[in-house]
């Protein structure tokens, strides 16, 4: 019996959470005949997040999100996470996207020496999520919820992938 609390279209990688679970619970019960590796492989057929779920951790991806690298684990902190009403299409916010100008880009480089030193405080200031510049009404929703949760303490907020929930990034102890 398995109680799933992922939101579905919340830009989380519930799907693929499932789809790793399955991965691993089989392999599991045939033995552990297949690497982690394996997996992994055999995920990327399903969907491109499934990989990072049968790994697990702190992971650069790269490629449709198929190539993984390790990386130093994220400090001590908590996650608040805040999801509205609505949800938003994976795809829709592709094509979105694909017709968007990009203002930046994410400062990956500066995130992994910030993980690499165990900096909190930077990591939160170099997030940024290219789908939160898409031209959508609904993202006026994600915004007043970003900017609530940096008033009540959040170090740093941003959209969980292409949304629509938003997480934000406490001290340990802070909530």
């Amino acid at each position: 019996d398995m109680h799933k609390r992922i939101p579905v279209g919340a830009g989380m990688a519930g799907g693929s959470a499932d789809a790793a679970a399955v991965l691993r619970g089989l392999n599991k019960l045939c033995d552990r005949r297949f690497s982690l590796e394996k997996l992994m492989e055999l995920g990327a057929d399903v969907g491109s997040d499934v990989p990072f779920c049968v790994m697990g951790g702190t992971a650069l991806a790269q490629g449709r999100g198929e190539i993984l690298s390790p990386l130093s684990p994220m400090p001590e902190c908590s996650f608040v996470i805040c999801k509205p009403e609505f949800s938003i299409s994976t795809p829709e916010f592709f094509r979105k996207l694909d017709a968007s100008p990009m203002r930046r880009h994410p400062d990956t480089q500066g995130i992994i020496q910030a993980l690499e030193n165990g900096d909190l405080i930077q990591i939160c200031r170099r997030m940024y999520n290219v789908f939160e510049d898409v031209d959508d009404r609904r993202l006026r929703t994600v915004k007043d919820i970003k900017g609530l949760m940096l008033d009540h303490g959040a170090m740093g907020a941003m959209m969980t992938g292409t949304g629509s929930a938003v997480f934000g990034i406490f001290r340990k102890g802070a909530e």
